[in-house]
Formats: C-alpha cells, structure tokens, sequence
C-alpha cells in the first residue's frame, strides 16, 4: 500500500468540510516523493462521489515528461489505455476522449485555458502537482485560480483547490493559501550517500565516467545520473561506449528535448539480464519513477535558465543544485529497494547549497509575465495574490518594453494586439514578430526562427567550427544537412505547423490572407522585434561587438560573421561579462537605418580629446549605446553649445588638477598670500588649498574661460583676477594691506615676501640691505615678518624676528645713511612703519652681527 492511502480519507473529508462550512475548498498536501500523491489522489477524488466534484479534474504538471508518465500510471491504475477516463495535453500532442474526467496538462497550457475561460466551466478541481519547481506558469495559474474561486464560483459551483508539493515548506503554504495542511509520510528505503569530489584538473564528465565504472563493480541494480545538460549527456554516453563495459549493459539518454519513444525507453524496466544507466539532466528528479533504478550518481550541477536585466535577454548558466533537489535525486535510489548516492561534490560543499531553487518569477524575463497579468486585467502586480513579487524596476521597464511593442497602451493596459501576442505561445518579442509579419513573404521563416527559438539550435557544430549565422538554419527548411540534430529538427518543424494554426487564428480582423509581397528584409522585421540587441563591431573583423542594449558580446573565433560591422543578436550563452552569440543575423546600416528610423536619435555631442588636449564638439545618429554615425561639428558651434563646451573643458581642467592654467610667479604667491589670510582668519578667508579650488572651479574659473577651448588658449588667461574673484570687493582691496605683496628696503628697494603657511610672510635679502632699519618689520594686524639675512653669495646668515636686536649699538647697521640711501624708508609698504633714519657715525672696524 502506498503511504498516501493512510491520508486519503483526512483529505475527502477535509474537502467535504470546506463545503459544508461555506469555505473556499483549498488544501495543501505534503508528501515526499514515492507517497503516490501523484497517481493515487486524483483517484480517490474522482471515485468519492463527493457531490462538488462531478466536473472534470485538471491535474497540472511543470514538466511534459510529468505529464505523460503521470498519464500512464493514472490510467493503468484503472486498467484503460490513456485518452479514456485519463488523458492529457501538451504544446505536442494530446490524447484527450469524449469520457475523460482527469486531464493531465502542462502548466502553460493550464495556464492559458484559464485565461480564455477566467470560469473554468465544466472543471471541478484545479490540482498543482510538484508545486516546489515554482515554474512562473504554475505561479501565475495559481494566483488566477485564487481569484476565480473568490469571485466567479461560489459554494453552488466550488472550484476546489489542491497544492500539492514535496519539498516546500507546508506549514508556511499552508498558512499562505489558509487553507487546511495534510501531510502524508513517503514511501522509501534507505540510501546511503557518498561524497565523492573530482579533483581540480579533472573534467566532469571525466569524474563521472569513472564514478559510473565504479558503482557497477562495487553495486548491483540500475544506475540514473543527473548531469546539467544534452553536452554532457552526449560526452559521457561517448566516454562509455568507447570504455571497455560488459555486454549487458545499455545507455539511454533522457533530456526534455527527446522523442519521446526515446525517452520511454529511459523509463521502462530493463530487459532481463541487463543492467540499464540512464543519462538525464534534472527531468528525472520528480514525478517519474525509473524502475529498476537504485544506484544515483549526482554531478550536483543544473543547467537553468537566468534572465540578465543588464543584457535584456536569457541565458544558460550551469549552477549547483538547491539542497532540496540534492535530497530529490538521492530519494530516487530508494524508491523500490535500498540505495546509494554518490555526490561529486564534497560534504562543506553540501553545508553551503541554498535550501530551495530560485523561483523562476525572480529569475526570468518579466515581459511575457507582465504582459500575462494585462490579459487577466491587473497592471500592478501586487494585487495578485503571489508567493513572490516580481521586482518593481524590472516590471517597470517590461511594461515599457510592452509598450514599445504595441502590446499594452499608456495607461499598461493590454490593446487588441497584445492580446493576440499573449494567446501565442511565444515571448512577447517573438509574438510581436510573427503577428507583424505572417502575411508576407518573410512569414514561412518567422514561423521558423520563433520556432527555432523556443525548442534550441538544431545545428550541431563543433565549437571550434561553430557559425552563428541565422541563414544556415533557415536552408534546414528545404535541404537536408547531415550536421543537424535530426529529433530537434522534426521537432521545430512540428512546432512551426503549430504556430503557424495559432498565428492564423489570431490575425487581425480584416486581414487579407495573402498581403501584397513586401521588399523588408528578415533582418530589418528582426531589428523591430529586437531594437536593443542590435551589435555593431567594435573594429574591423574583431569577434567582439557592442549591443545597443550597452553590454558586450562576442563571436567564437572562426565564425565568419565577424566580416559584417552589424548584426541583429538573437541568442547568446554563457555567463562571462562578454558572452557568446550562438544565433544572429547581418545588417546592414542602410537597412538599420530604415527599419529603426524612429529610434535612432540625432545628437550633438561634445567630449574631450585628451590626446590632442581640446574640446571636440561631433553631430552623431545614436542607436541606444551604439553610434551609427560620427561626423565633426564646423564652428562656430552654435550658442546653445558653448555653455557645454566650456563645462566640458572646465572638467578637463579638474581632472588635469588645475596644472595646464598658467601658473606665473605671481599667481603662485597670491596662492600662498591668500592661504596664509585663511590660516590667519579662517571664518572670514576661504581656503585656496588645491582640492579647495578644484570644488568651486564652476564659480570662480567657469566665468573667465569664455572663448576658449583648449588648454593652449588658456595661456591668455588672466589667473590672478580669476583667483581674486572668489573674494568680495571688501576682501580683494584688503589684500595688499593685510598680506602684501613686497616691502621696501632701506635701499629703496622692494623685495618680494615669500609667504609660508605656517610660519607667514617672510623677507629675504643680503644683510647689508638691512643697514639703518632699527625696527622690526611689522604688518598692521602686528604679525612679525620673519626677516631671513643672505650673504653676498645668497646663503642664509640669520634668520630673525627680532631685527634690532642684531644690530651692536656701535655697529654698522645703526650707521647714519646718505640721504639718498634713506629714501622711501620712512614707511612700510601699504602703510606699514618702516625703519627710522639713523644718526651718521663711523663705522668702527671689525663689528659685525
């Protein structure tokens, strides 16, 4: 008996409970894998008799691989062939009779029954299965669900709810849904874990083929391993067909991308006296049961999806699992008989893994949710009732992108063409293509590319030969190449035809079936669909291009492509700062030019060259971060412009430090006499410090940089009055008073002071020039001039504050003067007292200072 059963009947009379208190029906069941939620529930609901349940019961499944095992095991539980009581449908296939009551689907397509019938009309029960994967389908159906039962279905009609989950936290869903919890305990056996981590310089694929030799010598039974992605699926199915190994054992691959009689083959017990090793990436972690199966090799790794704001598109990454999927995978080896696990990946490794997985509505491209949410009529995210909101920013910018596609008006309410893009199952982007785009000559390779898109690259190239060029996969149409994956391309095509139905269902009323033929190139309908990945090279022939999005990308090395400057990014991969275009297609700029005219705006624009040490003023055509033409603007440049022009040189000046203005002598000492004011009177002075005068450049430098444009024309510039201009009239006509700029001698002569600082102004000169000054020079706030004494030769001899007191009282220095030698001595420059005249004596010989 399976573990469920001990709750089945807890959960029918909780359903009955809900009814019978007037209560929305909702029930949470928790149940680790290998409790038969899956194939027992739907069951015992629909042979309950309970009279809320007479509709059908949906039962959604994130995966379409869940969808058809769980199908099978449904319907071989009651001994029919599925499309009988049990069916299911997927974007694929569907197998759906007259009789059918259970309908396994996906949650996309779950999701976009619900929108085109809010109701659910003949439905009785709603069913999430593996609700902990948080697919933004499932999240978003969820809250849509919550909504028809409050207010389309009442207690005369219930619409019951079951979440059902195996490694989410229950209690808190529980408490989120208020809805009662049911926990059933699972059905497994022990496995024992080994940690096993490759080395440093061994490749993964490596590591795992040789845990795989391994495990068959040391242990019995069937083996699943969990690799990220098809690369290593194919590079370890390769390791051990070339391996020596026994003749009874069988490699089967199982990937979501492969037919599905392959991937039954995965699934089946194996033929007797075989020993079977499944290769898969994370599609075999829940919802299926592999018999046979209780050996688990775990490279810890899954290949996922991540949205890359900066980029504005998707990408691959290879990432660690979650610890609850670590726990999901082990489970498998125990689900009929005991089991073993080995972990590639060390035991702190596993103490560091995140509890759960990232729920996709946080990871991925919010356009396609949002434009979702506009169909349901909400614009505001937060009026859903969601386990997690989306980012405010990034919902912001996809409706904006929505906009721009037509999908949704001004007031980010969706428009007649957003809800035909919204029924395709599509991105927005590529809805917007094909709908643009069916009715004309591109149509057949619209169909293609959005179908190409959706399912993966069904060329297979090496990497070293790789092309990421768009038209080798558009001629797989019509001529066959023995490079493609042939499963993929049936697949793509299966999925154009389908397209192709939905597209016709969703043209525009009144539009003819055949438009006249157009002359728009597929690159220039793409440029339209993709006005932010437009790439131009960044030079000639170089694999590196710029985006118009402003993010780098590159080409692998040989891939021809390079020799075009243009190219319109379809897809890229890998998770360095550049990543690689693994799909694109060339244009021209005469063709970007027509098809983006109303996004391509004219600018003049004004930058420094630093290497030429001017302003360069250019009119360019800018598509986003991409420049498409450059040309230099003939002066005079116009009025408008200048006020840029000098901003921009006026920052080069800053970055330069301020070394290219013209720093003469007597700007560097009117520095230093003005620092010195501020030293003395800081409140009343402000600071001429280097970083002082760089912080107010815009207002003392800004106003006396007109006409010029280089830092050559700054030569002409009048630096000391520019300075002074920070000072108030009061203050520039104190300056020569309280800090002067020379002091006479009593030669007549007026040497310059030097100002320190610190120590203030200070007087050099030989010291016969000094003769006859009795008293010390003083400046009028009475701050002593620090007097420095020179010999003939210029060298210091004394330096004093206190000059009378180095003159002997018979000395030379006190000697009477010629009149002629005294003049102007009488006073101190700018007022300040300056020696008395001396006695004339003889000058006895010998005396000295």
């Amino acid at each position: 008996m399976l573990p469920i059963e001990s709750v089945l009947d807890t959960l029918l009379n909780t359903v009955k409970d809900c009814l019978q208190e007037n209560r929305q029906p909702r029930v949470v069941v928790q149940a680790p894998p290998g409790a038969g939620k899956t194939t027992r529930i739907p069951l015992a609901l629909l042979e309950s008799g309970i009279s809320g349940i007479s509709g059908k019961i949906i039962l959604i499944q994130p995966r379409r691989l869940a969808v058809y095992g769980a199908a099978r095991q449904l319907a071989k539980n009651l001994n029919q062939p599925v499309g009988q009581t049990v069916g299911f449908r997927t974007r694929y296939d569907r197998n759906i009779g007259p009789n059918t009551q259970i309908e396994v689907v996906t949650d996309g397509l779950f999701l976009n029954q619900i929108q085109n019938d809010p109701e659910l009309n003949g439905v009785s029960m709603v069913i999430f299965d593996e609700f902990h994967e948080r697919s933004v389908a499932m999240d978003l159906a969820l809250a849509f669900v919550l909504e028809t039962q409050d207010a389309l279905r009442d207690t005369s009609n219930p619409l019951h709810l079951l979440v059902m989950s195996a490694t989410l936290n229950g209690q808190a869903l529980s408490a989120w849904l208020n809805a009662p919890l049911i926990e059933s305990q699972g059905r497994s056996f022990p496995v024992t874990i080994h940690y096993s981590p490759k080395s440093t310089n061994q490749y993964l694929e490596q590591k795992i083929t040789e845990q795989i030799r391994f495990a068959l010598q040391q242990e019995s039974g069937d083996i699943l391993v969990f690799l990220p992605g098809m690369k290593q699926i194919k590079q370890v199915q390769q390791q051990l067909n070339d391996s020596t190994l026994d003749s009874n054992m069988v490699v089967y691959p199982l990937h979501a991308t492969l037919p599905a009689d392959q991937q039954e083959k995965a699934l089946q017990p194996s033929p007797s006296g075989q020993r079977k090793v499944v290769l898969s990436t994370n599609v075999a972690e829940t919802s299926i049961t592999i018999e046979g199966i209780r050996i688990v090799i775990d490279s810890g790794l899954a290949r996922v999806s991540r949205y890359d704001e900066r980029r504005g598109m998707n990408q691959l990454i290879t990432e660690s699992i979650a610890a609850a999927s670590a726990e999901q995978r082990a489970g498998r080896a125990g689900r009929t008989q005991p089991g073993v696990c080995y972990r590639i990946w060390g035991e702190s490794h596993q103490a560091g893994l995140k509890p759960y997985a990232d729920p996709e509505i946080l990871t991925s491209d919010l356009a396609p949710i949002v434009l979702e949410m506009a169909r349901w009529g909400v614009n505001n995210s937060q009026t859903l009732t969601l386990l997690n909101q989306p980012d405010a920013e990034s919902f912001k910018r996809a409706q904006q992108l929505l906009q721009e596609l037509g999908a949704l008006n001004q007031n980010n309410h969706i428009t007649e063409l957003g809800k035909r893009i919204a029924s395709l199952p599509l991105p927005p982007r590529l809805g917007a293509l094909l709908l643009h785009n069916h009715t004309t000559d591109l149509g057949q390779d619209c169909l293609f590319l959005c179908a190409l898109l959706s399912e993966g690259d069904p060329l297979s190239l090496p990497h070293d030969h790789f092309q990421a060029d768009l038209d080798l996969r558009l001629l797989l149409q019509q001529h066959n190449d023995n490079r493609a994956n042939q499963a993929k391309l049936k697949r793509i095509k299966q999925t154009s035809k389908q397209l192709n139905q939905s597209v016709k269902q969703q043209a525009a009323p009144n539009t003819p079936e055949h438009e006249p033929k157009t002359k728009k190139h597929l690159a220039q309908a793409l440029a339209l669909a993709f006005p932010d990945r437009i790439a131009q090279q960044r030079q000639p022939n170089s694999t590196r291009y710029l985006m118009s999005n402003g993010k780098g990308v590159q080409l692998l090395g040989n891939d021809k492509l390079k020799n075009h400057p243009y190219l319109v990014v379809l897809d890229c991969d890998g998770d360095k700062k550049e990543p690689f275009i693994r799909l694109a297609c060339p244009i021209t700029k005469a063709q970007l030019k027509q098809a983006l005219e109303q996004h391509i705006e004219p600018v003049n624009d004004i930058t420094w060259n630093n290497d030429k040490q001017r302003v360069d003023a250019q009119h360019k055509e800018q598509l986003g971060a991409i420049t498409l033409l450059a040309e230099p603007m003939q002066a005079p440049w116009p009025q408008q412009r200048q006020q840029q022009v000098l901003t921009t040189l006026l920052q080069a000046i800053e970055q330069d430090q301020l070394r290219c203005l013209p720093w003469s002598d007597t700007s560097q000492q009117l520095i230093k006499r003005l620092q010195w004011l501020h030293t003395q009177q800081p409140d009343l002075w402000p600071s001429y410090g280097q970083q002082n005068l760089i912080n107010d450049s815009e207002q003392w430098l800004l106003p006396f940089l007109a006409g010029c444009t280089r830092f050559q024309d700054l030569t002409a510039l009048n630096l000391p009055e520019a300075l002074k201009s920070r000072l108030s009239w009061e203050q520039q006509s104190q300056i020569e008073t309280l800090a002067p700029y020379h002091w006479p001698l009593p030669t007549g002569r007026h040497q310059t002071l030097d100002y320190d600082e610190q120590q203030g102004p200070v007087l050099r000169a030989r010291m016969q020039e000094f003769y006859g000054m009795d008293e010390h020079p003083t400046l009028p706030n009475g701050h002593r001039i620090t007097v420095e004494l020179l010999s003939p030769a210029q060298r210091p001899i004394q330096i004093t504050q206190d000059l009378p007191g180095f003159w002997p009282a018979d000395g030379p220095a006190r000697a009477a003067r010629p009149a002629g030698e005294l003049a102007g001595a009488g006073q101190g420059a700018a007022g300040a007292p300056g020696p008395r005249p001396a006695q004339r004596q003889s000058r006895p010989g010998g005396g000295g200072v």
